[in-house]
């Protein structure tokens, strides 16, 4: 290869990096547009409130001992009226269910329903939830975890919204809390990485909003969730929220996924093992096919190692070999990558996690990205399995199949 043909295919590739950092630059004006457009905050009171629809709230509660009552406690002091509340104990050993029967005495309008085993063929989470779903006479159904924390005006800012904008499914993604070590290490990453594929990139626009959802608060009225099949017609899917979204959005419904950070406040997972179960679970069902498993692989690669990789080699050229306008314009372009990829997740993370996010050590978070993204690519190709709900299952594409025992 002669010295000049090189040189232009070390410029090409130079442009092509340019590419990756202007990416990252332009991730400010995606955060400026989802704040203006996404962020939804408390609706004040007034004067002339939205027609009071009726909501049944239902959760599913999975060895919750700790935090039902809270959370039950959070629901029933809404400044909307709650028609009814459904607590569906999915087969807890705890004492979940002898704190949902204490709060109910006091609560007529909360209702206990004990799940005691699995049926064949379902995940636990979406049959509990199916189960109570077909218990409930509210024109909207709200389906939420028992470990998240509800503002007092969720349910009245959600009503106001859906009334203004004519909406059948909401979705809120919530301020989630990271404590430990793990969870300040691992899922900021993680975020990131599945932000690849649902960011809105026309946010405000209802039609254009992305096919997911976060099952820690949906949303939808009684009349939609029966025409795309409920929880039932996701009943195995390990992302039964994400494949609700999917149906939704062929079936044409008008649906909006919302920041919630101050309307919602939870935290995902508590340890190492939690976030490695939870994050295997929600790649492999959320982004579906090897083929994304693959390019997210190659955008983690790509789009945050390259700079680190572009100064190494920089620093291990030969002193003999000079330094010239393309190393220059190398340097200048690592650095330019670094100061925007940092500054645009110091924002992101703003938005929904509250505790001390690792962010210097980001790079290294995602080596426990692209492991749990190869462990992802094992199980959709049947080696391997996910645990959930107390049970270990082999996956067959999104969705899990034959049960292998507790884990």
């Amino acid at each position: 290869m002669s010295a000049a043909l090189s040189v232009t295919l070390d410029w090409v590739l130079w442009g092509l990096y340019a590419l990756v950092v202007l990416k990252w630059l332009a991730g400010h004006l995606e955060i400026n547009r989802n704040v203006k457009a996404l962020s939804l905050s408390p609706a004040p009171p007034t004067s002339s409130p939205t027609p009071t629809a009726g909501i049944s709230v239902i959760i599913a509660a999975h060895n919750e001992a700790d935090s039902i009552t809270a959370c039950l406690a959070r629901v029933c002091a809404q400044d909307h009226p709650v028609a009814q509340v459904i607590v569906a104990n999915d087969r807890s050993t705890d004492g979940t269910a002898q704190a949902i029967s204490v709060f109910a005495r006091r609560h007529p309008e909360v209702q206990y329903l004990d799940i005691a085993a699995l049926p064949s063929g379902w995940l636990g989470k979406a049959h509990a939830l199916a189960q109570a779903a077909d218990r409930a006479d509210g024109d909207w159904l709200v389906f939420t975890d028992a470990d998240v924390v509800w503002h007092p005006a969720l349910l009245r800012t959600i009503m106001e919204l859906s009334a203004r904008e004519r909406l059948d499914f909401v979705s809120l993604w919530p301020n989630t809390v990271v404590i430990g070590f793990w969870e300040r290490l691992l899922i900021p990453a993680c975020g990131w990485a599945l932000g690849l594929w649902f960011a809105a990139r026309c946010p405000g626009v209802i039609a254009e909003t992305p096919a997911f959802a976060n099952g820690q608060f949906i949303a939808i009225r009684r009349e939609a969730y029966a025409r795309i099949g409920g929880f039932a017609a996701v009943r195995d899917d390990l992302t039964e929220d994400v494949a609700l979204a999917r149906r939704a959005k062929a079936a044409g419904l008008r649906r909006y996924m919302g920041l919630g950070r101050e309307l919602l406040n939870t935290r995902m997972y508590e340890n190492l093992s939690q976030v490695i179960s939870g994050w295997t679970r929600i790649f492999t069902g959320a982004l579906r096919t090897r083929r994304r498993l693959a390019a997210t692989l190659l955008a983690t690669t790509i789009g945050c190692w390259s700079a680190f990789a572009a100064m190494l080699v920089l620093a291990l050229r030969p002193t003999a070999a000079g330094w010239g306008p393309l190393e220059s314009a190398w340097l200048i372009a690592a650095l330019a990558h670094l100061a925007a990829m940092y500054s645009v997740l110091r924002r992101q993370m703003a938005l929904g996690l509250e505790g001390r996010p690792l962010l210097t050590l980001f790079p290294l978070a995602l080596i426990g990205v692209v492991l749990l993204l190869c462990r992802c690519l094992l199980l959709t190709s049947g080696l391997g399995t996910v645990s959930w709900g107390g049970i270990r299952f082999k996956v067959r594409g999104t969705r899990a199949v034959a049960p292998v025992g507790s884990g």
